[in-house]
């Protein structure tokens, strides 16, 4: 007799959880060309950790990733893309529950530092999922940063400390990051990014491999060698989504 496959360990209850949270993810847009949605929590769960039998990693992961989609949501409220199949590889990645447990809590960190209810308040996780922000810190210094990955701890480190700075720059009113206005949201580019364009410029740019982060493969294939920001800037202008200076 040959044994039954291995069952997924992720207990019952942390199903639900994550199944729980679907509907907060709209539409689960994915900038995948040819992709009809992103896969909904559950179904990247069981995509990445189904058959492991290490219960204790297995509910962490659940756990972990039920934490990440929560503070985009509670955070990036109007998050259009949902591209997080790589994210949730490199949760599972960490290693051991306490070590997906802390890779969890900093890219939850991360969420509150940059989100709605922070200083700097961005609009869209889309910059850290898809590898902008990545990207152009490795270029400028690509011997020491071009093996350190988009989801790594280290650039996790960076991201830290740039938050801490962009408050303080905030706090001063700088010229590029000044003070904001009631609810308004900070759009420190040369293009408009409310919905309905940053929509239109990002799936324009997944068709034209203008994006330096596949997030939606869970290889994480990625590239950093190119200007993504000044490409994806002037792919906005063409589009006629050029605006005044940005806070």
């Amino acid at each position: 007799m040959t044994g039954a496959p291995a069952a997924c360990a992720i207990p019952a209850e942390a199903r639900d959880e994550l199944a729980q949270l679907t509907p907060l993810l709209g539409a689960r847009a994915s900038v995948a060309p040819g992709r009809p949605s992103a896969p909904a929590p559950v179904a990247l769960v069981e995509q990445i950790a189904g058959g492991s039998e290490d219960g204790e990693r297995a509910q962490a992961f659940a756990r972990g990733l039920g934490e990440v989609i929560r503070a985009i949501v509670d955070n990036f409220p109007d998050n259009i893309f949902w591209d997080l199949d790589y994210l949730a590889c490199c949760l599972w990645q960490a290693g051991s529950a306490p070590a997906i447990g802390d890779f969890a809590g900093r890219v939850v960190s991360l969420c509150v530092g940059f989100g709605n209810k922070s200083k700097l308040r961005f609009r869209y996780a889309h910059d850290f999922l898809y590898g902008y922000d990545w990207a152009r810190w490795v270029t400028r210094k690509p011997d020491e940063r071009a093996g350190v990955g988009p989801f790594d701890l280290a650039f996790f480190d960076y991201l830290d400390g740039r938050q801490k700075a962009l408050v303080e720059l905030v706090a001063s009113n700088d010229r590029k990051y000044s003070q904001l206005n009631g609810r308004e949201y900070r759009n420190p580019f040369s293009f408009i990014r409310e919905p309905r364009e940053e929509s239109q410029l990002h799936y324009l740019l997944a068709q034209v491999d203008l994006i330096p982060l596949k997030a939606w493969r869970l290889d994480g294939e990625r590239r950093w060698d190119l200007p993504f920001t000044d490409l994806r800037a002037k792919l906005a202008e063409r589009l006629g989504l050029s605006r005044g200076g940005g806070r």
